[in-house]
């Protein structure tokens, strides 16, 4: 899954474009990958790399790429695991918040768990709403698309 970032319209995968019929200012990055648990990894560095090309990853956001790499890495998990055929990510950012959607192609619904103190797993969507002020998930005709939105910090102002 390559990274590019290129504004003037080369390459396959691009970061830095704004979305047709987006607010000005509006941000928007996609890639579509194989379920191999190394996209994960892939998926989370294609999340850094888009919002400090999009200046984003400055003090003045806060935590937004630590916690947009967490819910990026949860989301692209779940797809891995329990999904079913190619994994798809979309960013977008906007003055106000960034927007994380996965896709995949299986059937079944993603439900937070209740995993016991022992288990490592199942606290994936915990984590989710926990950083994002919001999450829904939509089903399409082959599979489903996990939105979450996370609020940008702002800076304060005298």
């Amino acid at each position: 899954m390559p990274a590019s970032i290129d504004a003037h319209g080369s390459g396959r995968q691009r970061t830095g474009r704004r979305p047709d019929g987006g607010e000005p200012g509006a941000w928007a990055s996609t890639a579509s990958f194989p379920p191999r648990p190394g996209n994960v990894a892939r998926s989370r560095l294609l999340t850094r790399t888009a919002l400090a090309a999009w200046g984003a990853g400055s003090p003045g956001d806060g935590r937004l790429a630590d916690s947009a790499e967490i819910v990026v890495s949860e989301l692209v998990t779940n797809a891995v695991r329990h999904g079913s055929g190619a994994v798809s990510l979309a960013l977008v950012l906007t003055a106000e918040a960034l927007q994380i959607s996965v896709s995949d192609g299986g059937a079944a619904l993603p439900a937070p768990g209740q995993a016991r103190a022992d288990e490592q797993g199942g606290r994936g969507l915990q984590i989710v709403a926990a950083l994002c002020e919001s999450w829904q998930v939509t089903t399409r005709l082959r599979g489903k698309t996990v939105i979450c939105r996370l609020a940008r910090d702002r800076p304060a102002h005298p």
